[in-house]
């Protein structure tokens, strides 16, 4: 039987970095200070396996506390607590932010649909210039002036597969974990220019970001959790796409290559340079 049971989670959390996954225990545990919902025994023991780095046991405790958040606490009982899938998880979590749903999508888009409208509320708050910055760091042009339909469109086409939608949920899930735990994703190597995006957009991103968690009820226990946990995993889903298959072409990549053996592109640690 595998340790992670549900398919829409083991994949991502069993091959993310400990880092990635270091922020998702940050999240579970409210900095380690403890939450109502978890116990300290299960603080201790994410806090320690932080430390020590992350195995598969501990990737598998948070698989279980992020499916008890999911769930009330009524329906947990009932199902002996086990709580609920990630699935349904990640399509809660689209309707509490108001993201655009449609049916028979999977999680990957369910995360970037909401990852998509978390900028979208965050672009209302922030400058032209800003706004011009942050869509230059993914390589896409920006008008000063731009509508929120128009806005909201230009989002929606970088929430595909592929590069624009890694950088997209790059930036969110950074300002995102940075705005919660103070601290965001550490880039790969060769990441320059979505680096030099992060670096400027850290305020007015993260202080938009901040912003909207009143709008989006993060004052609740389960959402403060679920919420931030779909950004970051649905970052950690782009991180992994991008490092299974090549970027440009969407070729599976032999494991060190440093060219795409189908369309020739350059890779550097997993990803087609110039990220």
């Amino acid at each position: 039987m595998p340790i992670i049971e549900d398919p829409d989670l083991a994949d991502v959390l069993l091959n993310a970095s400990d880092d990635d996954i270091g922020l998702l225990i940050d999240v579970i545990t409210d900095n380690g200070s403890g939450r109502v919902a978890v116990s300290n025994a299960v603080t201790r023991q994410l806090a320690a396996a932080k430390v020590s780095g992350p195995d598969e046991l501990a990737r598998a405790l948070i698989a279980e506390e992020l499916s008890r958040f999911g769930g009330n606490s009524m329906m947990n009982f009932v199902r002996g607590g086990k709580g609920v899938r990630y699935l349904e998880i990640a399509s809660d979590v689209m309707d509490h932010t108001g993201a655009p749903k449609t049916s028979g999508i999977d999680c990957a888009a369910m995360e970037m649909a909401v990852i998509g409208k978390v900028l979208e509320q965050s672009l209302s708050r922030m400058s032209d210039q800003d706004k011009a910055t942050l869509f230059q760091s993914m390589g896409v042009p920006y008008r000063v002036g731009m509508g929120p339909a128009a806005l909201a469109a230009l989002i929606a086409t970088l929430g595909g597969s592929g590069i624009a939608s890694y950088r997209l949920a790059t930036l969110v899930a950074s300002a995102t974990m940075s705005s919660l735990v103070g601290r965001g994703v550490i880039l790969a190597a060769g990441s320059s220019t979505l680096g030099r995006g992060l670096a400027v957009l850290a305020g007015p991103l993260g202080w938009a970001i901040t912003g909207i968690w009143t709008a989006f009820d993060l004052a609740s226990p389960a959402y403060r959790v679920t919420v931030p946990c779909v950004i970051q995993i649905g970052y950690m889903r782009q991180k992994m796409s991008l490092t299974s298959a090549c970027p440009d072409c969407h070729t599976p990549l032999v494991s060190g290559s440093n060219f795409c053996s189908k369309c020739g592109a350059r890779l550097i640690t997993g990803l087609s340079s110039p990220v």
